[in-house]
């Protein structure tokens, strides 16, 4: 009977999880092939232990407090499978997945390597899930909601004169979903909506445009609900509103997130290789361009293939307004005069970036 049993048990483990392979490496460096990973719920699990190993760092386990220590140069950082944060001096920044014990091992998700991992060694971290597709149903569920991310958010052609026919805004967050909490008790969210709203305004204003909100109240929504918004007719900019937090509180400025540029070669002359720049790097150059004239830092344009930011070619920012645990920045990000100086910027460089966009397609004519 007993036997029986196990074998059940074994069953119901190889339905609920599946072993998995993933490289690991700080950028530039040769990856390490981590093999002892779980798949569960569509999302692979790596023990923390070999991930610090790949990127340089060390860290134990604090059987007296039940946390996982990080030695980092900005000091401790901790996580623990009770805490939906990490915790480093008296900050804490909110993970997408909490951390679980599986097998015996502490086990982290790539959003918390691609993420507080690579701000914690201060480089960009290469992770490749080289099992992907398993058995598992929530897997499956991801990879049609890849599937569909691709087709919704594909640009339509604009076949008439306005520069730009609607715009999608989406504030970051929303609900018991946070986001980054200032030390005063701010919330990323609040700041998320406050801007999108003031923005929406001069949008239709000045444009006299449809522009759509994926909220305009303080309320949770799925990724799906979110790209839904930017998938609606006439939708030719995207833009997604966040705040950040940096392990360090010196930090500051704006940085812009794009999806990964194609490459594509040029063989008519003289055959080099050539990066094709897209509507969406277009678009954050031109944000960039404005808010600095502006008198606001940029920290750069970055590439990420994040999930949030979508599929396809439809031109596309996720824009990162400042630091809430910068102690100056915080203050100014909470005063309406510095978020209309931010939403004047963030205008103008939607606009040129229509401009540019119109000018570029008379010219194709």
């Amino acid at each position: 009977m007993r036997f029986i049993v196990l074998i059940l048990l074994l069953l119901l483990l190889s339905v609920t999880s599946a072993f998995a392979a993933v490289d690991v490496a700080l950028h530039g460096k040769d990856p390490v092939h981590i093999e002892d990973v779980y798949q569960q719920d569509g999302i692979p699990y790596v023990a923390i232990e070999d991930t610090l190993d790949a990127v340089g760092l060390t860290g134990h386990w604090d059987s007296i407090n039940h946390k996982f220590r990080i030695k980092t140069k900005y000091g401790w950082a901790e996580i623990s499978p009770a805490s939906g944060y990490l915790r480093l001096g008296d900050e804490f920044y909110p993970l997408k997945e909490k951390p679980r014990f599986i097998d015996g091992r502490l086990r982290i998700t790539d959003s918390f390597i691609l993420n507080q991992l690579a701000q914690l060694t201060g480089q960009s971290i290469y992770f490749r899930n080289l099992d992907p597709a398993n058995d598992n149903v929530e897997a499956k569920k991801q990879s049609t909601l890849d599937k569909l991310f691709a087709f919704l958010l594909n640009k339509k052609g604009n076949k008439g004169d306005a520069l730009l026919r609607a715009v999608a805004i989406d504030p970051g967050h929303g609900g018991l979903d946070t986001g980054v909490i200032a030390p005063s008790g701010y919330k990323e969210k609040q700041l998320n909506l406050a801007v999108a709203e003031k923005l929406a305004k001069q949008l239709k204003m000045k444009l006299g445009i449809p522009i759509y909100l994926s909220r305009d109240g303080d309320y949770e929504l799925t990724m799906e609900q979110r790209l839904q918004t930017a998938a609606r007719e006439g939708v030719d900019v995207w833009l997604l509103l966040h705040a950040q937090a940096g392990f360090s509180p010196d930090l500051q400025g704006v940085s812009l997130f794009i999806r990964p540029e194609n490459v594509s070669m040029v063989t008519a002359t003289d055959s080099v290789d050539v990066v094709e720049k897209s509507d969406s790097l277009l678009l954050a150059e031109s944000l960039a361009t404005v808010l600095k004239k502006n008198g606001i830092e940029v920290r750069g344009i970055f590439h990420s293939s994040r999930l949030s930011l979508g599929r396809g070619n439809l031109p596309t920012v996720q824009v990162e307004l400042g630091f809430l645990n910068n102690p100056e920045e915080s203050q100014l990000l909470q005063t309406p005069e510095y978020q209309d100086k931010l939403v004047k910027a963030l205008y103008s460089g939607v606009y040129n970036f229509a401009k540019q966009a119109g000018k570029k397609s008379d010219d194709i004519k």
